[in-house]
């Protein structure tokens, strides 16, 4: 008897059948992600988990930022340090942390994942600078008229919209850091 070969056991999804899957669905993209506009497979939750294998690092990465959201991880640091190759599934893990913090909505599997314990139960606030996005000499637009020339700019205004940048605008108009105090 010999074995079964990755095409007896493995079924490719209908887009990949009937030749409509394009390259720019497996190019992970956390910006559009957070901008809401990225492809359903990358924006729904239950799509995306549905698609996505729960590798031993990205459990851990989830049970270790679920647990500190949650006020369960208080042991573990609160930087963490994704350190892949290319294509190492870096991008993959923010949004399945993205998902995460925003409570895993519709999936069906958590547990698969994370301890549905940990998985948070009250409104996370998400912000992420995306460096590959980003424009200091042109500024991004990030809406109601803000145009962000830097990360503590984007980010500002993504935790707490045009009120939370005009706090940091001068550092970021003048492209530096703004100080302790004023992050605070």
């Amino acid at each position: 008897m010999s074995l079964p070969t990755v095409f007896d056991l493995c079924s490719p999804r209908d887009d990949v059948l009937d030749g409509t899957v394009t390259d720019s669905d497996f190019a992970a993209n956390l910006a559009r992600v957070l901008r809401g506009d990225a492809t359903p497979d990358y924006l729904d939750p239950e799509r995306f988990f549905a698609n996505t294998y729960p590798t031993e690092g990205l459990k851990g990465l989830l049970a270790n930022v679920c647990g500190r959201l949650s006020g369960r991880g208080s042991s573990v640091s609160a930087v963490f340090r994704l350190d892949t190759s290319f294509g190492g599934g870096k991008t993959h893990g923010l949004i399945a942390l993205v998902h995460a913090a925003r409570g895993m909505q519709g999936v069906s599997n958590v547990e698969e994942f994370v301890s549905p314990t940990t998985v948070p139960n009250v409104a996370v606030r998400v912000a992420a600078f995306d460096g590959e996005n980003a424009d200091a000499a042109n500024g991004r637009p990030m809406g109601e008229g803000v145009r962000a020339f830097t990360p503590w700019g984007e980010i500002a205004y993504q935790l707490a919209g045009k009120t939370g940048y005009e706090i940091v605008r001068r550092s970021d108009q003048d492209r530096i850091a703004p100080g302790t105090d004023t992050i605070r």
